[in-house]
C-alpha cells in the first residue's frame, strides 16, 4: 500500500511541476508489474494502482523501470513518509528526511 500511495504521490508532483515525460524509478517488482499490466491488482491497494495508471497515461510518455533499493533511497524514504502526508505539503520543501538523501546523492554523483 505505502508503495502504491507513494507512487500516486510521484505522479501528482510531477505533475504539478509540469514534467510531461516521466522514467519511473521503483526498487519494488510488483508495482512494475502492475503498472504494466494496466494497473490492475487485486490486494488492498487495487483502487490506488487504477489511479495511478490513468493517472500515468495523462502524461505524454511514462515509463517504470526497476532500480535497486541501494540506488533508490529518496523513493524508498518517499514511500515511507507518503503514509502520513499529503503530496502539497512536500511541494515547496522536502522533508528534512529526504534532504540528507538527496544531498548524499548528489555528493556520490560529484566524486565519481
Amino acid at each position: 500500500m505505502a508503495e502504491a500511495m507513494a507512487l500516486r504521490f510521484g505522479l501528482t508532483l510531477a505533475q504539478k511541476v509540469g514534467c510531461n515525460r516521466l522514467i519511473i524509478n521503483l526498487d519494488n517488482m510488483e508495482v512494475i508489474e502492475t503498472m504494466k499490466e494496466g494497473g490492475r491488482s487485486t490486494g488492498a491497494a487495487a483502487a490506488i494502482f487504477d489511479d495511478c495508471f490513468h493517472f500515468a497515461c495523462d502524461f505524454v510518455a511514462s515509463r517504470f523501470e526497476h532500480y535497486n533499493r541501494e540506488a533508490n533511497k529518496v523513493a524508498h524514504e518517499f514511500a515511507r513518509l507518503a503514509k502520513f502526508s499529503r503530496a502539497s505539503d512536500w511541494f515547496d520543501e522536502p522533508p528534512d528526511e529526504v534532504v540528507s538523501i538527496l544531498l548524499n546523492d548528489v555528493l556520490i554523483v560529484y566524486n565519481e
